[in-house]
C-alpha cells in the first residue's frame, strides 16, 4: 500500500509516528512521512495515518482526515488523541487507536527518543500516563538507547532494571542527554543518585506538583545539593492550586538551589481554544501562560513576578496581593 504517516504535532518530534512509519515499511508498504499538513500532497495514498503528541493539534489531524477519508483508509492515534475518541468519531466518523499501539511500540530503529518502560503506579489525576499506559510497569529489557529517555517514573522502577538501563547506555556509547519525564520525589533516594550519575548527562528532572510534596521535594534537593542549579530542573505544576500557592512552590525551588520549569494544568481533551477552558481558583488562561513564561524564560533572575510586563499594554498581570506572603 501507499501510506502517508503525518506528524500533526510538527515541529515537535513524534516518536510514535517515526516507529509507525518504520513498522509499515517492514510490512512491505511504501511509506511517505510528512511533518505537518502538506495539503494537496497528501492526496493519492491508500492509507493516511495521523498522529498527535498534544491534544491541541487534533484539529490539524481532523482537517487531514476529512480531506482524505473518501479516498483513503484513515488511521489516527497518539497521546494527543487519547482523550478525544468521542469527538473524533463525531467529527470524522472513524475510530481511534486508543493508548499505546503494541504492534509497533517496540519497533527498533535509530530514534532521538526511547522508552525502556511503560506505565506509572502513582496515578496523578492530571496525568495521561496511568490512563494510557497503565499503573503497572511494563519493562523492555531489550530497549535501544537513544539520547532522550522518556520513561515516566524512573526512580520507582525496580533497582535492578534501573541499573540495567544505565548499563545499556554505557555499553552502547549512546549519551543519555535527557531523561525528560524524570524521577519521582517519593521514591528518590541516595541509591537513585548513585545509579543514574553514571549515565545522565542532562539535568536531573523531578516534579513539585502541590504543597503536600514539600518534604519529599526538599529531600531530593538535599541529595542533589552539590549539583549545579542549572542541572536540576523541577517541574512546577500551576493552576491546580491558587496562584499564591503555586508561586510559593516555584520560589521554594529557586531557594533550594534548583530551577523551576512551570506547566499549566490543562484538560487532556483540550483542543487549543482558551475560551473553552475553565481554570480553577483565581487563574485565567492568560495568567497561566504568563506565569509559565516568567519562570521558564528565566525572567525570575532579573525581576519579581509582580514586576513582569509581558505585553505592550504596559500592565503587569500579577500584583503583590495575588501572590500572597511569598
Amino acid at each position: 500500500m501507499r501510506v502517508a504517516v503525518v506528524n500533526c504535532s510538527a515541529p515537535h518530534y513524534n516518536l510514535g509516528a517515526r516507529k509507525l512509519a518504520d513498522w509499515l515499511r517492514a510490512c512491505g508498504d511504501d511509506v511517505t512521512e510528512f511533518e505537518g499538513d502538506h495539503g494537496m500532497f497528501m492526496v493519492g495514498f491508500d492509507r493516511v495515518a495521523v498522529s498527535c503528541v498534544f491534544s491541541w493539534h487534533a484539529p490539524v489531524a481532523r482537517e487531514i482526515a476529512l480531506r482524505v477519508r473518501d479516498s483513503a483508509e484513515v488511521w489516527a492515534g497518539g497521546p494527543g488523541l487519547f482523550a478525544l475518541a468521542k469527538w473524533w468519531k463525531e467529527e470524522v466518523g472513524t475510530e481511534l487507536t486508543i493508548g499505546v499501539d503494541r504492534r509497533f511500540d517496540r519497533q527498533r530503529g535509530a530514534y532521538k527518543m526511547t522508552f525502556a518502560s511503560r506505565g506509572c503506579p502513582v496515578g496523578c489525576w492530571f496525568c495521561i500516563v496511568p490512563k494510557m499506559e497503565g499503573t503497572e510497569f511494563t519493562l523492555d529489557w531489550d530497549f535501544m538507547p537513544a539520547p532522550v529517555l522518556c520513561d515516566n517514573n524512573l526512580s520507582a522502577l525496580p533497582a535492578d532494571f534501573q541499573r540495567h538501563i544505565v548499563s545499556r547506555y554505557t555499553e552502547s556509547g549512546v549519551p543519555l542527554m535527557d531523561a525528560n519525564s524524570g524521577f519521582e520525589p517519593r521514591t528518590f533516594t541516595a541509591e537513585t543518585v548513585e545509579i543514574w550519575s553514571a549515565a545522565l548527562k542532562g539535568p536531573w528532572r523531578f516534579a513539585f506538583d502541590d504543597q503536600g510534596e514539600v518534604e519529599e521535594v526538599y529531600a531530593v534537593t538535599r541529595l542533589l545539593k552539590d549539583v549545579s542549579p542549572r542541572k536540576k530542573r523541577v517541574y512546577v505544576l500551576a493552576g491546580n492550586e491558587p496562584i499564591a500557592s503555586c508561586y510559593e512552590r516555584a520560589l521554594k525551588v529557586i531557594e533550594w538551589g534548583c530551577e523551576p520549569h512551570c506547566q499549566f494544568v490543562l484538560p487532556l481533551n483540550w483542543l487549543g481554544d482558551p475560551r473553552t477552558l475553565k481554570p480553577r481558583f483565581d487563574w485565567t488562561y492568560d495568567l497561566g501562560r504568563d506565569f509559565c513564561r516568567f519562570f521558564n524564560g528565566h525572567i525570575w533572575r532579573k525581576a519579581r513576578l509582580s514586576e513582569y510586563v509581558p505585553r505592550v499594554d504596559g500592565k503587569a498581570p500579577f500584583n503583590e496581593a495575588m501572590l500572597g506572603a511569598a
